[in-house]
């Protein structure tokens, strides 16, 4: 196993008792309501892991839609014309058993739909925390989890028997006053550091401060209003369609 799935738990616990939804979800809860508006189809029953109603408020009435959580084991006894996976299947230690799993759920022709944090995302800090600990400590511990290639959700989804599989790429590079701004971010998303072999203890100072040095040199951005520097963040969202 890879990632520490009850600390992702808590960490979306977490999230939710702060309770923002900031730019990068609001971004990929609209993508996928638009896609689905797109479809056209005459869809009746839906099932939404990973997000809340509040979420997704252009759906319609007619649809009766049932809320659940991604990492819920509690087995789901329906089938449903729609299944939406929002933002969970990069926290996956078994992802060909999950997504077999939801696709399982929906009846002959239903459609999955869900969206991922692909292998560009954070980059810019998976960067600078190598460099600083490299650089003190000799060698480096896991920070940022390690994310998909969009050709690997592809194939995915066709070794798990998907049909008419369409997967896509949206990159979005967010400005930021500091990396602290950029880490307070990713703690209101439940997105911090989950991966079983963690450094568990808080980061030294100087690797901190030398990362956040290496992090403004190299990753800025010039803000036009004031006469000061920011920094770019990179979120690499992943959307994935296929039929059962």
């Amino acid at each position: 196993m890879l990632f520490d799935i009850d600390q992702v738990k808590r960490n979306r616990l977490r999230a939710r008792k702060i309770g923002k939804k900031n730019f990068i979800q609001r971004t990929a809860f609209k993508s996928l309501e638009e896609r689905i508006i797109e479809l056209g189809l005459s869809l009746r029953n839906v099932l939404v892991l990973g997000a809340k109603e509040m979420d997704f408020m252009e759906l319609g009435p007619d649809l009766a839609i049932e809320y659940s959580d991604h990492f819920n084991r509690e087995p789901v006894k329906k089938t449903f014309d729609l299944t939406l996976n929002v933002l969970n299947l990069h926290w996956s230690n078994y992802p060909k058993k999950d997504l077999s799993n939801q696709i399982n759920l929906l009846k002959p022709g239903g459609i999955f739909m869900g969206c991922l944090f692909g292998a560009d995302t954070l980059k810019e800090l998976r960067d600078s925390f190598f460099k600083a600990e490299v650089q003190i400590a000799g060698k480096a511990r896991p920070r940022i989890s390690p994310l998909p290639e969009i050709r690997d959700i592809g194939n995915l989804a066709q070794n798990v028997g998907m049909k008419r599989v369409v997967a896509d790429k949206e990159s979005l590079a967010l400005e930021y006053e500091t990396v602290i701004d950029l880490l307070k971010n990713l703690r209101e998303m439940g997105e911090t550091n989950s991966v079983l072999d963690r450094n568990k203890a808080f980061s030294r100072r100087d690797v901190f401060d030398l990362m956040e040095k290496y992090y403004n040199k190299n990753h800025p951005y010039k803000k036009t209003d004031k006469n000061n520097n920011g920094i770019i963040a990179t979120f690499e969202i992943i959307y994935l369609y296929g039929e059962k």
